[in-house]
């Protein structure tokens, strides 16, 4: 039987900071534990031809976000938007491979549907390999959320060809009727709404290594000490880990925070946010504006931030869209007492009062009093935790990554 070479194709660096980086740095490891062959090519051609080659992210692995008079960069403008250079180069280079490599049965899995998609279909008009696509969280959703907060005309113009774009990639997909596979049904539905077949669309969760994860947790005292919170014993720290970016909507977290302090000075909590994005100035501004600076800790980019989880007593996930946000099962899996948005991706995976409380994302009042609700009752904080423990097993990757094998076959025996 011939062997299977699976070529992981993704718009970004596997080696980058971002939550969908980390998962294909996963489902690689995970394919080549079963025999599969995997190269990944990423941004600009760079391809990996060995998964050992895949390092955990370093230090420098930190993408240079901010623009200090506006917050965002241009690239982060134009993420979503395919870049002629880097389909030039990675059909350059996956040409080459795709020769060199004979004998053997290929597939392209994509994970963007931007530059990704162009080289998909490309290779399969000249050599004749299928193709599945991911949708990591909810990118148009998404890139609206960041251009309407830049507020310029380039923003506007951006969003225009944002929107031409993803209706031609959604023609495309759905005259050529490739598989797609998407974080949630929200996702789903919306894309159903364009067209595409229901049965094209499967939903598919993030996967994590639960026991690896876990195993990787440094301490409590540990992990303060990597932060430089030693002698904070007696605060409850609430915190946030993942990117600064406006969808994340860490904002009113830091006023829900600021509120919370305001409200009693017999509160002792320090708030903490692990993370680098574009809207880390003004955030610093805010904290500024709110006089929290001796409250609020910002360290920017971390590499492996989850293991630094049990420095946190309540991690809140504010949220305004997701897909299948690995930051929060990360969470789950450290057995953390979880608040989160009251919006359908996080429905999904946690449930209300069970596993994490939600809030409305636009509410820094009701964000203010679950804290709160939380800060005074550490009962309640480990018994929530504890549910969410357990709740993660669903996540890890043996449940979910076996899905995206059956996808592969499934596409490989309909063309037999």
């Amino acid at each position: 039987m011939k062997f299977m070479l699976v070529y992981l194709v993704m718009g970004g660096e596997v080696n980058g900071p971002g939550g969908w980086a980390k998962y294909i740095r996963e489902l690689a490891r995970y394919l080549v534990s079963c025999n599969y062959r995997v190269k990944i090519l990423c941004r600009m051609g760079k391809m990996y031809t060995n998964v050992d080659e895949i390092s955990t992210i370093s230090q420098s692995g930190s993408a240079a976000f901010s623009n200090p008079k506006t917050g965002f960069s241009l690239y982060c403008l134009m993420q979503h938007l395919p870049n002629p250079l880097s389909v030039f180069l990675g059909m350059i280079k996956i040409t080459k491979d795709i020769e060199y490599e004979r004998g053997c049965q290929k597939i392209l899995h994509i994970h963007d549907l931007t530059s990704s998609l162009l080289i998909a279909f490309l290779v399969r008009k000249i050599f004749n390999i299928p193709f599945i696509v991911q949708i990591h969280g909810f990118p148009l959703k998404e890139q609206y959320i960041k251009l309407s907060m830049a507020k310029s005309p380039l923003s506007s113009f951006l969003w225009l060809l944002t929107k031409m774009w993803h209706k031609i990639a959604v023609k495309l997909l759905q005259s050529n009727g490739v598989p797609i596979l998407v974080n949630n049904n929200e996702v789903k539905s919306f894309y159903e709404s364009f067209g595409i077949q229901p049965n094209r669309l499967r939903v598919v969760a993030s996967g994590l290594n639960v026991e690896k994860s876990v195993k990787e947790l440094l301490s409590k005292v540990e992990a303060k000490a990597c932060l430089g919170m030693t002698g904070l014993e007696e605060c409850v720290v609430i915190g946030y880990i993942g990117g600064l970016r406006p969808e994340k909507n860490i904002g009113i977290l830091v006023e829900a925070f600021g509120n919370i302090l305001k409200s009693s000075y017999k509160i002792r909590a320090k708030l903490i946010i692990i993370g680098d994005g574009p809207v880390r100035n003004s955030l610093e501004k805010l904290v500024d504006e709110y006089g929290l600076n001796d409250h609020v800790i910002f360290t920017g980019f971390v590499p492996n931030a989850y293991r630094l989880l049990n420095a946190i007593d309540i991690y809140v996930l504010p949220s305004l869209s997701e897909g299948s946000p690995l930051s929060l099962i990360e969470a789950m899996t450290a057995g953390k007492a979880i608040i989160a948005s009251n919006i359908p991706a996080i429905r999904e995976i946690v449930e209300d009062g069970k596993e994490a409380l939600l809030f409305d994302p636009q509410s820094p009042e009701q964000l203010k009093n679950v804290i709160l609700k939380l800060y005074h009752n550490p009962e309640l904080r480990r018994e929530l935790g504890e549910n969410a423990r357990k709740k993660a097993k669903q996540y890890d990757i043996n449940v979910v990554f076996p899905k995206i094998i059956e996808v592969y076959r499934q596409v490989l025996r309909n063309r037999v």
